[in-house]
């Protein structure tokens, strides 16, 4: 026998430690195909602000009486975001009058109430009281610092005391159809205080009914220019005091005061051609959960689909509500195929 067949013997006998033959490794299949699963599901809790105050700032100048009757009248719709909402919520209202000790930097009361919570009885009937301030306050609208007076340097006071909360975000509506004519704080020290005021710069807001350059009217002295400032460094609501429709303006306050949203970012690209987005939103009703399904379509093409509920906008990647509006803690579920990954599939 050759020396090479001895070999080849040998190596056959051969046993590993476990007393297990030699086996040849099994073949490698080239290529295997990739396991790809184009469906995606976002799942998005609506979750509002548990804790906000709120303070009106409004012109009591000789010529605001039929804005301070607009915004009493249209203040129900403000409200419906807080009523029965379980929101933890502060509402007060100052005067842009600096001048008058007696009412300077001090939340206006009506009704025994110095500001409203989820506690008070008729809050539209006090914020009415509150908000109609007269037309006898000072002609130098200073806006800017009253609401200073009444958040820090007088927040102590008898009157403000308990309505700010280090904790809650913070609204500022100014209303006036004059400029901001505020001295101290100066805007240097007021734009300081504005940062370091919350720990998130997204617990600030400030909103802006007040002329607007260029849509001015009857009704306007002066366009509220410093004001509108305040509200695009925000991202709060401008709103034209010339408008004689207050009810889009206070629903949309309500609806940013109280951290509610209509609109939600998906985590991925969606297939738009074929349509594929699906959206839903389950609440708890009493304890049992309710899902309501909800028509989409493309943002423009809702004009023409009247069936359209939710829009989805393709630049910002998102899901906008036309209508309705989430309920806190519901659960917004938006199914749709991924662009690259339905890609991928097709090419296999």
């Amino acid at each position: 026998m050759s020396r090479i067949m001895i070999l080849l013997l040998a190596l056959v006998g051969c046993k590993n430690e476990g007393g297990i033959g030699y086996v040849d490794p099994p073949p490698v299949v080239p290529n295997p195909p990739a396991a790809i699963n184009p469906v995606q599901i976002d799942r998005i809790v609506q979750v509002a602000q548990p804790q906000v105050d709120i303070l009106f700032i409004v012109d009591d100048s000789c010529s605001m009486y039929e804005e301070q009757t607009a915004l009493a009248q249209n203040f129900p719709q403000f409200m419906s975001y807080f009523l029965g909402s379980g929101l933890d919520y502060h509402i007060g209202v100052t005067t842009t009058d600096t001048e008058n000790p007696t009412i300077a930097g001090k939340l206006r009361r009506a009704q025994n109430q110095n500001y409203i919570d989820e506690n008070t009885p008729n809050p539209s009937g006090v914020f009415s009281g509150m908000a109609n301030a007269g037309t006898g306050g000072s002609v130098e609208e200073t806006g800017r610092a009253a609401a200073y007076q009444v958040l820090q340097t007088k927040r102590d006071l008898p009157r403000n005391e308990g309505f700010y909360r280090d904790e809650a975000s913070l609204h500022m509506v100014f209303i006036s159809d004059e400029e901001d004519q505020s001295v101290s704080p100066s805007l240097q020290e007021w734009n300081q205080w504005m940062r370091n005021l919350k720990w998130a710069d997204d617990m600030v807001t400030s909103h802006a009914i007040t002329g607007i350059p260029g849509q001015e009217c009857s009704a306007i002295f002066e366009p509220g220019q410093l004001y509108i400032n305040y509200a695009n460094r925000t991202n709060g609501v401008i709103f034209n005091l010339c408008s004689t429709n207050w009810g889009p303006l206070l629903e949309e306050l309500g609806l940013q005061t109280s951290g509610l949203k209509r609109e939600y970012f998906l985590s991925k690209i969606p297939v738009t051609d074929p349509w594929s987005l699906q959206v839903k939103v389950v609440v708890d009703i009493d304890g049992n959960q309710v899902t309501r399904r909800f028509t989409s379509c493309l943002a423009g093409e809702e004009v023409e689909d009247p069936e359209c509920d939710v829009t989805y906008n393709p630049g910002r990647n998102s899901i906008v509500f036309l209508e309705y509006v989430p309920d806190p803690f519901s659960e917004i579920y938006a199914e749709y195929n991924i662009r690259e990954l339905y890609q991928a599939t097709e090419q296999l």
